[in-house]
């Protein structure tokens, strides 16, 4: 690890702040209400019959919900061999879901969940080893729902964009070959040979136009010989169980937004798999740098693709949406985050 990261381990990242939720929910409250004021189609009406869904899938809803963070905590604890405690993977999950909505989508809470780790008690190498695995774990799941997107199935979603369509198909596809090319790599070094991708890594950087990312290529072989170290040899158990809570935690957080739809619109099967298909689509152009946790644009996306569907309740059910997937988050850190400072650093959180 290099002397930054050291000390980011040492004393709490400028991220875990109670303060900076205010940020995400000001963007995307502040977008929301645009697209009630620009629709004109909020009414009394409308916010009536939002009090009477079908209760089966708001049930449904709750269920994924809970169950995303029970396959989150259980994951950690596998991943840990049990060394974690409950406790302390329950604070990891949503603290690290904390530190992913209070930053821009691009950066991500990946830091964040090495600092929480390294604090619950493992060293700084093993704590970045897991999220190097649990990171390959999350893009193979991408990877495999994003493949129907490169046979073509996913071609009406892209359509929907009107004249972007071409620019967002590719831009999905950059994505995706991005990905797939970094968890080769990954794989490789993990898995296969990781001094030898040492070596590449060092080589192609001493190239004259690559040798600014010479330095950063150094710290990410370091570091996969540090993870290969830790899972090589691994049973197929543990990977049939990390694997398993991985579908689990991906398919409840997708099937999340088809329970909000199909509580106020009755939805065919079909539909059920175009909302996925939306949603895959959607994570990818959600992406590019925006407001912390995508706020702003998660809104902006989600109307584009669900107004033919949902119509007069579009507004609503992405206000619902955001609300279970992101401002809940933000809650939870809040109420969590002091707690667990004064736990792990005795400190007092004003």
């Amino acid at each position: 690890m290099n002397n930054q990261t050291q000390m980011d381990a040492q004393d709490p990242p400028k991220t875990l702040n109670v303060k900076k939720v205010w940020l995400p929910i000001l963007g995307g409250l502040a977008v929301t209400l645009f697209l009630f004021y620009r629709s004109g189609k909020i009414s009394s009406e409308i916010v009536t019959l939002l009090c009477d869904p079908n209760w089966k899938y708001l049930y449904m809803a709750f269920l994924a919900i809970l169950l995303r963070e029970v396959g989150h905590i259980y994951r950690l604890r596998v991943l840990s061999n049990r060394s974690l405690r409950w406790t302390s993977c329950f604070y990891v999950a949503i603290l690290w879901e904390f530190g992913t909505a209070v930053t821009p989508s691009v950066v991500g809470g990946g830091l964040v969940a090495i600092f929480l780790l390294s604090k619950e008690g493992l060293s700084l190498g093993r704590s970045m080893a897991y999220i190097v695995v649990l990171g390959m774990m999350d893009n193979f799941c991408f990877l495999l729902a994003g493949s129907f997107g490169l046979a073509g199935i996913y071609d009406p979603i892209f359509a929907m964009a009107g004249s972007f369509c071409s620019s967002i198909k590719h831009f999905f596809i950059i994505i995706y070959i991005f990905f797939f090319l970094y968890n080769l790599v990954m794989a490789i070094g993990v898995f296969v040979n990781p001094k030898l991708l040492k070596w590449i890594l060092i080589y192609v950087t001493s190239i004259a136009f690559l040798k600014r990312w010479r330095r950063s290529a150094y710290q990410l072989s370091k570091d996969i010989i540090v993870t290969s170290h830790e899972f090589r040899g691994k049973s197929l158990l543990f990977w049939c169980k990390m694997l398993l809570c991985t579908f689990l935690i991906w398919t409840v957080r997708y099937i999340l937004m088809n329970c909000l739809i199909a509580a106020y619109c009755p939805t065919s099967f079909g539909q059920h798999l175009a909302i996925l298909g939306k949603q895959v689509v959607m994570w990818t152009l959600m992406l590019v740098p925006a407001l912390p946790g995508g706020s702003g644009i998660a809104e902006l996306l989600f109307q584009q693709f669900f107004e033919p569907m949902l119509g007069d309740y579009t507004l609503l059910i992405v206000l619902l949406w955001r609300i279970t997937t992101f401002y809940i988050y933000l809650i939870l850190g809040a109420i969590l985050l002091p707690k667990w400072l004064q736990k792990r650093f005795k400190m007092k959180v004003s």
